[in-house]
């Protein structure tokens, strides 16, 4: 690979708080070297003057479903209806020209009236009764389906509600096995959302999958532009344990990083398990773990050296996984075992996360589309919905934290906002944190904080362009990236 000399680059560094005009070397993807501008540099070489554009390390997206995204970007989306009708409109224009619809991301709090009520199977059933109708909701915790989808889900499955067509958690999440999509939707899938994410800046992820996603990973390895850290779901720790995988084990652009794990559901699916009920129910959501096979995961993990990723959303599934790691956890957490979401915790938690050297990663998005006064959370929850995704307190705890997206949706600038605009002062962060949260942070998770994550010699080139300071809270509205580079190149080149 040529050396390049970008000249002329604002360079920020969020964990300071501080921009500073420079000149970087690039060579084999790396920075070599930072000169200041009236610096002597090397001569004969490419130069590239930024015109004192402002330049960041690349997102890391910490929590992606990156290939299910580009699956997703091929099915039908019903993520811009606004009512039940529109949805149904929708899937049975799609049944009259395909023999399975798939279709995904309704979300009822953006419909005019909720009438999730009515989304059922024998709704579906009017559409066809032949042919399979799946209807997944944003959070992919729930689905509807019709009979003929019924049929094809084997019995095995035991959180099916087959009266009215209802799927949820396992059944709901893993569709993709039950209706796989073909050899070639995964290949346009992988290319369709690596497109989006570095159109988004976002230069790294940490990306869920099963053995065939990972092959397909394997498969186009020498071709990614985005660094993919991979977890495997729990179902498939079997196939982990016979092949020998451990944590870390790949290089730059594709790593094995661990393992996912459910605890729980979703606050949209009302299958997050929390303390105090749902607004005007009894119901409470259900811990997906028992303490013993929570205990018993941690001790395996600690002797295989397999990092764990634990969905936790709600307060009472946070408590048990906390209380039962925390006694196998080895001191300093040394494998950087992960919570993911923990979007309800009360001082205890926040602390006793802190003092495990826990990771919660979080996203902020959740609170931009969900956390206003009047939004899904306030509706489920009633009062408790302010003090959700304590970002801040954690910080405060001295926890290590980090950012992604879980595709809801993708984008780290809009989560960005989610953050800096949180309805409780006492959670919400000031730009520079939610920058280096989404920059910096998640390169700790994988093991890469040395290589990863800063604009400073020796680490990789992965660096976005920007129109203006980013550490001027003014300018985020109108922010817009200019170009991404990966391993000191253009995507755009």
């Amino acid at each position: 690979m040529n050396s390049l000399l970008y000249l002329n680059a604002n360079c920020v560094d969020f964990a300071k708080k501080k921009i500073t005009l420079l000149n970087l070397l690039v060579q084999e993807g790396k920075i070599r070297t930072l000169f200041a501008v009236n610096e002597d540099h090397p001569r004969g070489l490419h130069m590239i003057d930024l015109r004192k554009q402002y330049v960041i390390p690349g997102f890391i997206d910490a929590h992606t479903h990156l290939i299910s995204h580009g699956i997703e970007m091929q099915r039908l989306n019903l993520g811009t209806c606004r009512s039940l009708d529109e949805c149904l409109a929708k899937l049975t224009a799609q049944a009259k020209m395909r023999e399975l619809i798939f279709a995904s991301e309704w979300d009822e709090n953006t419909w005019r009236v909720d009438e999730r009520g009515k989304f059922n199977r024998k709704i579906l059933d009017r559409i066809s009764r032949t042919k399979p109708i799946i209807a997944r909701r944003i959070c992919g915790h729930f689905a509807v389906v019709n009979t003929a989808a019924l049929r094809c889900i084997s019995k095995k499955w035991k959180t099916v509600d087959h009266e009215h067509g209802f799927l949820y958690e396992d059944v709901a999440l893993n569709l993709n096995d039950i209706f796989p999509p073909s050899e070639r939707m995964l290949e346009k899938a992988l290319s369709l959302a690596t497109k989006k994410a570095l159109n988004l800046g976002i230069t790294s992820v940490h990306e869920i999958v099963n053995p065939r996603r990972l092959s397909l990973l394997q498969k186009h390895k020498n071709h990614l532009k985005v660094r993919f850290a991979v977890y495997m779901t729990s179902q498939y720790y079997p196939y982990v344990a016979a092949s020998g995988l451990r944590s870390g084990f790949g290089d730059e652009w594709l790593r094995f990083a661990g393992i996912k794990v459910f605890a729980d559901g979703s606050i949209g699916a009302r299958t997050a398990a929390l303390r105090q009920p749902y607004a005007n129910t009894r119901r409470r959501g259900n811990v997906l773990l028992t303490a013993n096979t929570i205990r018993e995961m941690t001790r395996e993990a600690e002797d295989a050296g397999l990092q764990l990723m634990i969905h936790s959303i709600g307060d009472r599934a946070s408590q048990t996984v906390i209380a039962n790691m925390g006694k196998l956890v080895r001191s300093g957490n040394p494998l950087r075992h992960r919570l993911e979401h923990l979007e309800i915790l009360d001082g205890e938690a926040v602390r006793n996360i802190s003092r495990l050297g826990l990771i919660a990663s979080m996203q902020p998005n959740f609170v931009r589309r969900w956390q206003a006064a009047g939004g899904m959370y306030s509706k489920l929850l009633g009062h408790r919905y302010e003090r959700m995704n304590c970002f801040k307190a954690l910080l405060k705890a001295r926890a290590k934290v980090v950012f992604g997206s879980d595709c809801m949706p993708l984008g780290p600038v809009y989560g960005i906002k989610g953050a800096l605009e949180h309805p409780a002062r006492c959670c919400r962060l000031n730009i520079a944190e939610a920058f280096l949260l989404y920059t910096q942070s998640g390169a700790y998770l994988t093991f890469e904080e040395k290589t990863k994550g800063k604009i400073a010699p020796g680490f990789v080139a992965d660096l976005v362009l920007l129109n203006k300071n980013p550490l001027e809270e003014k300018n985020l509205e109108h922010l817009r990236i200019q170009d991404v580079l990966v391993n000191g190149t253009s995507v755009n080149s």
